[in-house]
């Protein structure tokens, strides 16, 4: 038996962001989004919003043609906590290049943007939540940590 799973998706307010919402909705998956501001939403949620909202995510869904995957990734996988929960990264297409600079930033993995967001979701859903152990982590683990606060200070974005 898996965890439950969690996501946090960060990307902008369009359609397919709705879309893919709602398939979560639909799939029973607990779900935010953070939209893609840069770096102060960010620090929101892990900083001030996530503790408040005690909403941790066991999955993190970049949109990487709504914000810069690269800087988020620089923020997440230094820290003690956050760089044990997955990201993936998912854009428009399939482009050699796109895939290759997706893993070398430390991405879980590339998903290119399916037509239909809810018949994706089926064997995503399944796969996540049925045959894969996601970390077990707290609020508090991530505020007890402190790292990230000064992480953040260090990393331009």
């Amino acid at each position: 038996m898996t965890g439950p799973l969690s996501v946090l998706i960060v990307s902008t307010e369009t359609p397919e962001l709705h879309e893919l919402e709602q398939s979560l909705r639909n799939y029973g998956v607990p779900h935010r989004h953070l939209p893609a501001e840069g770096k102060a939403a960010l620090d929101f949620y892990f900083q001030q919003g996530l503790a408040d909202a005690m909403f941790v995510p066991t999955l993190i869904m970049l949109d990487i043609d709504a914000c810069e995957p690269e800087k988020i990734l620089a923020l997440l996988k230094p820290h003690p906590v956050l760089r044990r929960i997955p990201v993936i990264i998912f854009g428009h297409g399939n482009d050699p290049d796109r895939v290759k600079l997706v893993y070398s930033l430390g991405a879980t993995c590339y998903m290119p943007k399916p037509p239909n967001w809810e018949a994706a979701m089926a064997p995503f859903c399944s796969y996540w939540k049925k045959h894969v152990a996601l970390p077990a982590i707290k609020a508090e683990d991530i505020s007890s940590s402190n790292s990230y606060s000064n992480l953040s200070n260090r990393t331009p974005y």
